[in-house]
């Protein structure tokens, strides 16, 4: 049997994970070498607070189910990341983008399901 509350936080840690994407996209505006500068970057800062949640909430998921059941999951992640940057960045798909998006998901409901 799957671990329910495994699933749940390896996927909240997909999209908590694409949010600290969406914010290093952001941060990297104002990029530079010079680490002091980057100690004031907001958006980069969040995009790395973002990521450790996520890292957080993957190794609890970890700590409760069968790696080949946890990691197949991280491809949402991809899938996050396409929405949000639609929905924030403003980004444009076609449909060879949506025919990923589309087999990412069959795949992962199929190792869900052939895991089961």
């Amino acid at each position: 049997m799957i671990n329910t509350i495994a699933i749940v936080s390896a996927i909240a840690a997909t999209l908590v994970g694409a949010f600290g994407s969406l914010y290093l996209k952001k941060g990297a505006k104002n990029f530079n070498l010079n680490i002091l500068k980057q100690l004031k970057n907001k958006n980069f800062l969040l995009g790395v607070f973002f990521f450790i949640i996520s890292t957080v909430l993957y190794l609890y998921a970890l700590s409760l189910e069968r790696l080949s059941i946890v990691y197949p999951l991280v491809s949402v992640n991809y899938i996050w990341a396409v929405l949000i940057s639609i929905r924030f960045l403003g980004e444009k798909m076609n449909k060879h983008k949506w025919l990923g998006v589309i087999l990412i998901t069959l795949g992962v409901l199929m190792v869900g399901y052939f895991s089961a």
